[in-house]
């Protein structure tokens, strides 16, 4: 959570804030970027990734979330508790408020968990949905899951991120050969597959008019393994080892392409894959950008103001209006989307000095918070400069003194001056 405050301020008036509650994207692993909806025939919704699948056969689902519909018919056991929210996880907590699910006792909060037992499997810890001849039930625990392959109806995967700048993307080669390039964000196994374009068009085709679906990296400036969320492990009929590498292309009902870290590729047909599995890529990165106009510069995602300095002899004299206003400890952020992108920046810290201020009746020296050309020579402050993967110009620095910071744009009409107080 953070505070954005109003681009124009006057240190000596109140100050009108506006409260925007941000989710930060901030550290979001291979996992969480590559998460599917699973629909089952039966009615249970998966939420997750496909970990591993045996054709016609089975296929596992390592979850975030699961909904859960079994039959009770085969139901030997159940045991229902009430768990304190302060010590269940951070899922379970959100879970139960966002759907007042919770329940009072003596003043504290509580959520009903139960374990089910059946015959053949144990599940641990679910919030009974519904209650019967069927048992509805949803885990947010992490978890594997397996199904029949038949039971699989549909899958739906998580869009990518407009601000993300790393990853995979999909090329669809089509009966008459021509190719749409996206990502591939719904299945009907066997029948459809609905993809979105990267020009935010989303076409729907029969899999029988999918001749081939071919796998790239986003990002050509990036190493390809670096945009592997999750590595692809198979195994391959009459082959001791299992291949860990990625599936780069597939020729639907006929063949792939499977590469290896180091470059190698190998086409294996697939009807000699007994099975397939996904895991965790520890060398992925993932990559977020801002996407600026031309000419766009923001100030912690506001746009930045820039304040005219009135100069007094020497000396540029900060006035009542400023950019914004932090506190000791905050950090700053600049981002820019300029022609050159290195262009000079310069930040300093204003010093108080006693000016004679123009306009007033009696010529007194009062004072004031002020900067001269000399100070952005020879005594800059240390920040954190670096170009993002669009081009941008981000710099970030953390105020620890009470005072005014100004930073200079080459270019640019005006300073941005970043008032801090306790």
């Amino acid at each position: 959570m953070k505070f954005l405050y109003n681009s124009i301020m006057n240190r000596n008036r109140y100050l009108f804030v506006i409260l925007l509650f941000m989710a930060l994207a901030a550290g979001i692993n291979a996992f969480a970027q590559n998460v599917e909806q699973i629909y089952m025939k039966s009615g249970s919704v998966i939420e997750g990734y496909i970990a591993e699948q045996k054709p016609g056969k089975h296929i596992t689902f390592q979850t975030t979330k699961a909904t859960i519909v079994v039959n009770s018919d085969s139901l030997q056991n159940k045991k229902t508790e009430q768990f304190p929210l302060e010590t269940l996880s951070k899922e379970w907590r959100e879970w139960a408020e966002q759907n007042n699910k919770y329940i009072e006792n003596e003043g504290k909060r509580q959520l009903e968990l139960t374990t089910l037992e059946f015959r053949n499997i144990v599940y641990s810890k679910v919030f009974l949905l519904e209650k019967g001849s069927l048992i509805k039930f949803i885990d947010l625990a992490p978890n594997r899951y397996t199904f029949k392959w038949s039971d699989m109806y549909r899958t739906v995967k998580k869009k990518r991120p407009e601000n993300l700048f790393s990853g995979l993307k999909e090329i669809l080669v089509l009966s008459d050969n021509s190719r749409v390039e996206g990502q591939i964000i719904e299945q009907y196994p066997g029948k459809d597959m609905k993809i979105e374009t990267d020009d935010g068009e989303i076409l729907t085709f029969k899999s029988s008019n999918v001749k081939q679906i071919i796998t790239e990296k986003i990002n050509e400036k990036m190493d390809l393994w670096a945009q592997i969320p999750l590595l692809d492990k198979i195994q391959v009929k009459g082959e001791d080892s299992e291949l860990v590498g990625f599936i780069s292309s597939r020729t639907l009902g006929k063949e792939m392409v499977f590469e290896f870290e180091g470059g190698e590729k190998r086409t294996i047909p697939q009807n000699q894959v007994i099975y397939y599995a996904k895991i965790p890529n520890e060398k992925y990165v993932a990559v977020y950008d801002k996407i600026l106009k031309n000419g766009e510069i923001l100030l912690d995602e506001e746009p930045a103001y820039f304040v005219q300095l009135e100069t007094v002899g020497q000396y540029m004299v900060l006035g009542d209006i400023v950019s914004a206003q932090k506190r000791v400890g905050d950090t700053v952020c600049i981002q820019a989307n300029l022609d050159d992108a290195d262009v000079p920046v310069t930040l300093i810290k204003a010093h108080i000095e006693r000016v004679t201020i123009p306009g007033m009746k009696k010529k007194k020296e009062v004072p004031c918070p002020v900067i001269t050309y000399q100070d952005l020579v020879q005594s800059p402050l240390p920040f954190v400069r670096e170009t993002t993967p669009l081009g941008n110009i981000k710099v970030t620095f953390e105020v620890k003194e009470v005072g005014d910071y100004v930073l200079y744009i080459q270019g640019q009409d005006g300073y941005v001056v970043i008032n801090v107080t306790e």
